[in-house]
């Protein structure tokens, strides 16, 4: 049994990791790009080591701790340095982010009462929501479009836009409810007001903490000694040396199903590749172009999903270039800025700048402008000329890094789900070709990786099915095959 993966991303690896485990089990894994890994990039020079794409991942999701793990990484899992001490900007001032407050609601009532994020206006209307019916229907809405329904756009500028909007690159006048914030509509379903809800929620964490005698929550997050960039090349390490046939600088120009349901790779070098099941991990565009002439539908539905462009900017600093030493782990924004947040890396994380050097990562992402695509010289002199205004910095920064992801940030617009489930019921005819990776199901890292391994054993397992014992296909009302 072969198995293709196009596509060396953390999804695309986590299935060529999940599939090599299996007895009797090929690999072919085939990158465009001269490396591996996508987003995840870490480099060290200079004493600092700088992360060009995402940093950490969140521990409540196992995948990425779990695929640490099982190559070996676990001892060097950390989690976050010091007291978490994160900030929203607002009304030019770094404000604290109120004690149990989520991405949008608050699990507690006095904090957010007393919070100066938000003006006694914006809570009293938020305070509406306890009184107001329910608002959705059927229909998937945008979450910034419901929110300011129930609770005014107070909460939409002061909470949800930075906090959501900065986890998935968009503003949430455009991102899905359903495929971001499910909770919000079971929330709203069981009881009514999302403020309810949230205080439901924040009780009931707070007693089970009690009952177990655990204290309340820290950082959710987690990174890697070495920076993330070393779990890629611990997988590939570990692919490698258990026979997986890893290749970079190569990419697939066609793909075209065997008679068996497996596939016929010819790539970019002129050799060829046959497998029984592949999956698709190269990002959304690659796969509808692969899929264009073999499922259409697939393809178009693909094609359909946006993507963003977004910028990080590590600037390495001495420390005497602060009046003050630099403790916080970051903030976000909440007003007008040419940035949407900052981490301070060397405060969050060990081992990330030496000795008095302090490093910081800021995010321009594409929904802030026309700063977003200005040239290097422009955008680097403005992000840190507003970096050192907040921070009171009295120095410039000796070592900065801008790396642009263009269009290859996904959104989570109003119909993702729809958009995705037409590209899989497309594919229903093929069960051995699958789609992953951070455009479908999930932008985290542990998201990524889960469905790399799920759509890695999905294929395998349906290229193992005899075609006799395969679940029968129906029709939908638009004619396409899906799975029953």
């Amino acid at each position: 049994m072969r198995l293709l993966v196009v596509g060396g991303g953390i999804a695309g690896l986590a299935a060529a990791w999940e599939a090599i485990a299996r007895p009797g089990t090929e690999v072919v894994l085939v990158e465009a790009d001269d490396r591996l890994g996508g987003k995840l990039h870490t480099e060290s020079v200079d004493g600092f080591l700088i992360e060009h794409g995402p940093d950490s991942f969140v521990s409540y999701r196992p995948a990425a701790a779990q695929l640490a793990r099982e190559v070996r990484l676990g001892d060097e899992l950390i989690g976050t340095s010091g007291s978490r001490q994160v900030y929203l900007r607002s009304g030019d001032k770094l404000r604290p982010i109120p004690a149990g407050m989520g991405m949008v609601l608050p699990t507690r009532l006095l904090p957010f009462a007393t919070t100066g994020i938000l003006s006694v206006g914006a809570k009293l209307r938020a305070g509406l929501d306890l009184m107001l019916p329910r608002q959705l229907g059927t229909d998937d809405v945008a979450i910034g479009a419901f929110l300011r329904r129930r609770l005014g756009g107070g909460i939409v500028t002061g909470f949800a836009d930075p906090m959501v909007g900065g986890i998935y690159g968009a503003s949430v006048d455009e991102l899905s409810l359903d495929a971001v914030l499910p909770s919000l509509r079971s929330d709203e379903a069981a009881h009514r007001s999302l403020i309810l809800a949230s205080l439901a929620s924040g009780r009931k964490a707070r007693a089970a903490r009690r009952a177990s005698g655990t204290r309340g929550p820290g950082s959710p997050f987690q990174t890697l000694r070495g920076g993330l960039g070393s779990l890629v090349d611990a997988v590939a390490d570990r692919l490698t040396t258990a026979g997986a046939e890893v290749r970079t600088g190569v990419s697939v120009r066609s793909l075209t199903p065997t008679e068996g349901g497996g596939a016929h790779a010819e790539l970019s070098d002129g050799t060829v590749v046959e497998a029984d099941a592949v999956v698709l991990a190269g990002g959304v565009r690659s796969s509808a172009e692969l899929l264009a002439e073999v499922a259409p539908s697939a393809a178009a539905a693909l094609a359909d999903v946006p993507l963003a462009t977004s910028n990080v900017i590590n600037l390495g600093y001495r420390a005497s270039a602060f009046p003050v030493p630099v403790t916080t782990h970051g903030w976000l924004e909440a007003q007008a800025a040419p940035i949407s947040g900052v981490t301070v890396s060397s405060a969050k994380w060990a081992g990330r700048a030496e000795g008095d050097q302090v490093l910081i990562r800021a995010f321009v992402p594409e929904r802030l402008g026309p700063i977003a695509t200005a040239d290097t010289d422009e955008l680097l002199a403005t992000v840190i000329a507003h970096v050192g205004t907040v921070l009171g910095a009295t120095g410039a920064p000796f070592l900065t890094r801008l790396t642009r992801w263009t269009s290859v940030m996904p959104k989570y617009t109003v119909g993702h789900l729809d958009r995705i489930a037409t590209a899989e019921a497309a594919l229903a005819e093929l069960p051995s070709w699958r789609i992953a990776g951070s455009a479908l199901r999930g932008v985290g890292v542990p998201d990524c990786i889960a469905d790399g391994r799920r759509q890695a054993a999905a294929a395998l397992d349906a290229a193992t099915t005899p075609t006799s014992q395969a679940t029968p296909a129906r029709e939908t009302a638009a004619g396409v095959r899906v799975d029953s």
